[in-house]
């Protein structure tokens, strides 16, 4: 079924009564917040979707196998954006986390704790599978990227969606050059302007959030190029 909204608009002091067929729950979701479009923003590019579709055509790039480049892509996905979304949804109906967003500071801790711990146990089950190790580098960044928001939590409600933009970003430009990675830049302005517009962060919050998205790549990609 669908529902009707009621739009007011005046244009030169005349005003106009525009009706829009929309579904329910979308009726439902604009009656709630005055920035449905920055909402939409902020549950598409979140950390767990963004790492979850990039890391698809990562493994397919550098996996001679199609079915194996799935699979590693599947065991990422699972415990690094997967298991840890069940965690906090679980927490969320038992009223222990408001929202999915996790908009305290001190919702987040148990939630990167867990996403840490998943992180682990996907580099050893990678690593198990003899994955390439490009993939075994990305699941190290995740891991150290959620240590520092998790340490950063204590002082700071960090952004994680400015963090997991930015952070495909600046992976994007090593693996396949900075032209490409530019494409990521509109969604990049996108997410923190979403992220302000719903009052989510405070433009320093949402710098640290991509400062760490921007530095942890290159930092781990050094780090790895001098013992190896």
């Amino acid at each position: 079924m669908a529902g009707i909204i009621c739009l007011d608009d005046t244009i030169k002091g005349n005003a106009m009564d525009i009706r829009i067929p929309v579904p329910t729950m979308i009726r439902h979701q604009v009656q709630q917040t005055d920035h449905f479009w920055a909402q939409v923003v902020s549950n598409v590019i979140s950390p767990p979707v963004v790492w979850a579709v990039w890391v698809y055509p990562i493994a397919l790039w550098v996996t001679p196998s199609q079915e194996t480049a799935i699979l590693h892509a599947s065991v990422f996905t699972f415990f690094v954006c997967i298991l840890p979304m069940i965690y906090v949804v679980t927490m969320v109906k038992m009223g222990k986390i408001g929202d999915l967003h996790m908009r305290e500071s001190n919702e987040r801790y148990i939630p990167y704790a867990v996403s840490i711990v998943a992180g682990i146990i996907t580099g050893i089950v990678l690593t198990s599978l003899d994955a390439h190790r490009v993939l075994l580098v990305l699941t190290v960044i995740s891991i150290i990227q959620l240590t520092l928001m998790l340490l950063g939590t204590f002082l700071s409600h960090i952004s994680a969606h400015a963090m997991a933009i930015t952070s495909v970003t600046a992976a994007t430009a090593i693996l396949f050059g900075f032209t490409q990675s530019m494409l990521f830049i509109p969604l990049i302005m996108l997410v923190v302007l979403a992220r302000l517009v719903l009052n989510r962060h405070t433009p320093v919050q949402i710098m640290m959030g991509t400062l760490i998205g921007t530095i942890t790549p290159f930092a781990v990609i050094w780090l790895i190029s001098l013992f190896v």
